[in-house]
């Protein structure tokens, strides 16, 4: 599966590892209906497998399905079969979430294949499990305030069938043909929306910043290890879509699909574009920069020193960020941020620190309620796109990370002044950005 060393094996032997009982949490990852294996011996066996599932499924019938309607079966199985066989690839106990009622699969149409119809891939799921290699690991529900999609893995049958233990991420890839636009709901639930001269342009312009990032080498000084990946790490994907929420194109929009946006931060300075060490730089403070550049007041080298003061504790900044994060994204206009607060350490209750964080903006009172947050999150992302299309015209890749950037180290101070300029020209001042450079430029 992977060539990865076991950390432990320095320590002990393998049978005392395979002893050991597991510690890491089941995760579940979202169901990809543009997967598809790229490895040759691979799709052999899961065509082999989706051949016989078809042809059980077709004798169920007086009148045998058309031969189109075969092929929708066997498309559907072979991205769950993959989706499930991808799973296993990954360190943690590790499921695929997948809808199973009509409704929510008709709702996400237009980010699913046409072959993949809501009763077919529900018929489809369930011979897969009356064959004996997909199991149902947890059912879904649907609670007020809390829901879950049925939890799916590959039976220990269909391990052995599709040899998917002997599998890694390069044996996977996800086809062009995916939405790069996605809306959802209040719920959080992806959800279908009409295309408006505003969607197509922005579905251009990805579509533009994609090309150049394909056709980029984009790697690491070092091989990755499992220490280096976030749990939501699926291989190197490099295909970005941006996400809007509660309904509205008002809100969010960032750009999420990159494997850097899923390692962790302190791996970010060894990654390499095109061969070349990198720079990072991102805008210091971008919520409350925001909030007071709108508001036509000076905003300071650390825009979160209205709370905190200046050259204050990472720890008390972190939850000076938090908290204003909260309050800008609450639909109450309430929170119970900062969490784990230490009263005694900070001379103040955590009540106290909340007032603190009002008392230091006075606008965010009229703006609890109003989801500033996600107002703010359309800004930072129409940003990000101003700022990456001026690298990519210049055929230039650029890499986001929110509201972060990387690119090759040659073009540190550009995108500085880029990040500046583009900020400045919304807002009106100029914000103060943060470089981190490659471990081999320190």
């Amino acid at each position: 599966m992977t060539d990865e060393a076991h950390p432990l094996k320095a320590f002990m032997s393998d049978a005392e590892i395979a002893a050991l009982e597991d510690q890491t949490p089941p995760r579940s990852w979202p169901f990809e209906p543009y997967l598809r294996i790229c490895n040759a011996e691979a799709e052999n066996l899961l065509d082999l497998l989706m051949d016989d599932v078809c042809a059980e499924w077709a004798a169920s019938f007086e009148r045998k399905p058309s031969i189109n309607r075969q092929q929708a079966f066997i498309d559907c199985g072979s991205v769950i079969l993959a989706n499930l066989m991808r799973a296993k690839c990954s360190r943690w106990p590790t499921t695929i979430g997948m809808r199973r009622g009509k409704g929510a699969l008709n709702r996400e149409r237009r980010y699913r294949p046409d072959c993949m119809k809501a009763a077919l891939f529900i018929t489809v799921q369930d011979w897969l499990m009356k064959s004996g290699d997909v199991e149902k690991v947890k059912s879904g529900f649907n609670l007020p305030g809390y829901s879950q999609t049925s939890r799916f893995g590959l039976t220990e049958k269909g391990v052995l069938e599709l040899e998917a233990e002997d599998w890694t991420f390069a044996d996977f890839k996800v086809d062009r043909g995916r939405e790069t636009i996605r809306l959802k709901d209040d719920k959080d639930r992806l959800c279908g929306y009409g295309d408006t001269p505003e969607t197509m342009t922005m579905r251009a312009r990805l579509d533009e910043i994609n090309a150049k990032l394909g056709a980029t080498e984009i790697g690491t000084t070092r091989p990755l290890n499992i220490h280096d990946k976030e749990p939501d790490y699926k291989g190197r994907k490099v295909r970005l879509y941006r996400v809007f929420n509660r309904d509205s194109f008002d809100h969010g929009g960032r750009f999420y699909g990159g494997w850097w946006q899923n390692v962790k931060s302190n791996v970010r300075p060894a990654i390499t574009i095109d061969g070349q060490h990198t720079v990072e730089a991102d805008f210091r403070g971008f919520n409350p920069a925001a909030i007071l550049a709108e508001a036509g007041q000076l905003v300071p080298e650390d825009p979160y020193s209205p709370i905190v003061g200046a050259n204050a504790p990472k720890e008390l900044r972190d939850h000076a960020k938090a908290t204003l994060a909260a309050y800008l994204n609450s639909k109450s206009g309430t929170t119970e941020e900062p969490g784990d607060f230490d009263s005694a350490k900070w001379g103040m209750t955590a009540e106290d620190f909340r007032a603190k964080v009002l008392n230091a903006f006075p606008m965010v009172p009229a703006m609890l309620g109003t989801e500033k947050g996600m107002k703010l999150q359309r800004l930072e992302s129409d940003l990000a796109e101003a700022i990456m299309l001026h690298f990519v015209r210049q055929g230039h890749a650029i890499l986001p990370i929110h509201d972060a950037f990387v690119v090759q180290a040659h073009l540190e101070r550009e995108l500085v002044q880029v990040m500046k300029d583009t900020f400045k020209a919304r807002l009106g001042q100029i914000p103060h950005v943060k470089v981190t450079r490659s471990y081999a430029l320190r």
